[in-house]
This record gives structure tokens, sequence and C-alpha cells, in this order.
């Protein structure tokens, strides 16, 4: 039996899962999850020449170290470094993928976009059972969406703006001006035209939701509910009380979000910059509800890992 570590590095959360994983089974069982509140992508700008900041890199060194301590004290561990777009985008990554080295010995393998929304698709697929679906997983600094039909990955695109970064570029930070919200729904319908013409092939579909954003909904209806369940897995919420929750917050400065949003609080600058993109596919694609996926780039790599050990 090997406990195979997994650390994600996140452009708004740095995470480790620890996975059992059987000699010669090609399955494993999660036996550890936590995640830090990194924001890597914050204050990278827009510009090309994007960087990561000296706070956002000690930030997420200082959450290595922790990690470390906790997945050192599991026997015959292996580990396994991911990142996605922050790190993909900057002009420094290699600095920042040296230190990580020194610390654990492992070399982070920078996803590509179209990479990360493929495994997005196989960590959905072996956990929901949906055959013809949009998913989305909305990130802090990009955000995947993939068109399954038949259950097959039909289109697939990674768009490099997340919550974070949406959430700089249109001032949604706190409350948003009318002026902004106006601006950032005219980029989306543009960028959509532009390169998610083939969401037209979605209409009347399902929107499965990944991504921290994404979850602060699901873990917001979950408290109106009187239930001892605190999984999001497979939860539902129509379209129109998406659109209620988003109108709320809409409403709300960051303060106001901060107190509605309880243990999400950490989330109430980005929140808008991370569910408008999502407003805006379900307007397109009249999505008549959401439901919510826990299994999304981690799980999808660990299927493939395991998969390509099998044969």
């Amino acid at each position: 039996m090997q406990n195979l570590v997994i650390l994600d590095f996140g452009s708004n959360s740095t995470r480790l899962s620890i996975n059992e994983v059987q000699a010669n089974v090609s399955t494993f069982k999660e036996v550890f999850r936590t995640k830090e509140m990194t924001r890597m992508a914050e204050g990278m700008g827009q510009e090309k020449n994007r960087q990561l900041q000296p706070q956002a890199i000690e930030r997420t060194l200082d959450a290595v170290r922790k990690f470390k301590e906790i997945y050192s004290q599991y026997e015959n561990v292996k580990i396994k470094a991911i990142a996605t777009a922050a790190v993909r985008a900057a002009s420094n990554a290699q600095e920042f993928i040296d230190q990580v080295k020194q610390i654990t010995g492992a070399t982070i393998e920078v996803l590509s976009g179209d990479t990360e929304a493929y495994y997005d698709y196989v960590g959905v697929t072996h956990y929901l059972n949906l055959k013809d679906a949009i998913i989305v997983d909305m990130g802090g600094g990009s955000f995947e969406v993939i068109l399954m039909k038949d259950g097959k990955d039909e289109h697939l695109i990674s768009i490099q703006h997340g919550a974070v970064s949406l959430s700089e570029k249109f001032n949604a930070h706190d409350k948003i001006l009318a002026k902004d919200l106006f601006e950032f729904q005219n980029y989306l319908q543009a960028l959509f035209d532009e390169k998610l013409s083939w969401l037209k092939d979605g209409h009347d579909l399902p929107l499965v939701l990944l991504g921290g954003a994404t979850r602060t909904v699901a873990r917001k209806k979950i408290g109106t509910l009187h239930t001892e369940e605190k999984s999001i897995h497979e939860l539902k919420i129509m379209r129109d009380e998406i659109f209620t929750i988003y109108q709320n917050w809409l409403a709300m400065n960051k303060q106001e979000r901060k107190q509605d949003l309880g243990s999400e609080a950490s989330r109430a600058d980005i929140i808008i910059g991370g569910l408008t993109p999502i407003i805006e596919i379900m307007r397109r694609c009249h999505c008549p509800y959401v439901t919510f996926s826990e299994s999304g780039v981690r799980e999808g790599l660990l299927f493939e890992m395991l998969e390509t050990n099998s044969n």
C-alpha cells in the first residue's frame, strides 16, 4: 500500500490530499484533505508579463511547510505536485517551482489549460451519473468549460481568467458598480461568442459546477436545509434559486457578504467575479439547474495515473 500525496497549487487555494493506493489495484481511497487560501493569482495584473508576487509566494510556501508536517506522518509516501492557471501564466514560475522542490523534493507539473479541463471531465464522469451536461470549473486564475455529450468530452477549453483575476479586472471585490457589471457582462458575451460558440449545442443541459467559488453557493444552500448532511456532491439547485442567490450577493457590499457567507467569508471579495460567468452561461444555455461535483482535477489525475500504471 502506498500513500499518494497530491499537492495542488491553484490560483486561489493550495490543497493537499493523501490517497491510499493498493498495489496492483486501480482504485484509491482519500484518507485526508485540507487547503489553505493562498491567493497565488493576487496582484499578478492583466498585462502579458504577469508575475507571482512575493507575498503570494511566501503564503504558498508557508502552506507547503504545514502540509509537509502532515504528510510526513504517513508511511510509504509518493508526492505528485501540480499547478494550474497562476503558475501557468507567471513569467517567474520557475523560481517558485524551485522553492517548492527544495521543501518537498517534488517537481511541480504545470498543467496546460486543456489538460486541466480534461482532468475535470475525467473526475466528473467517474463520480456523477450524467451523460449530457456542461461542466464548469471556476478557479482563481482560469475557468474550464467542457461540453459533455453521451459521456464524451465533445468540446473543452480553458479561459485564462478566474474568480480572482476577474474580480480585479472589473472592481468586483466590494459592491460592484452598475457600469463595472455592465462592462463585465459585455466582456463575457464577446468572449463566449469568440471562444465558446459550441455552447449552442448545450442548450437545456444541466450545469455541473466545480471550484471553490461555486462550492460557496452549494454550502450556502446546505445551510438552509434541515439536514446533517454536509456533502455538496450531487446537490441540485434550480435555475431561479441560483439567480436569486446571485442577485442578493450583488446587492451587498463585501462586509455584508462576509456575514452572509459565514464559514466561506474568505471568498466574499471574489464571489461576484467567480459567479458572473456561471450566470451568463446559464442564461446563454437555458440550463434548468446546477449540480455540484466534489471530484475534479485531482481525482481525474489520479484515475489517469492508476489506469496508466495498470496497463
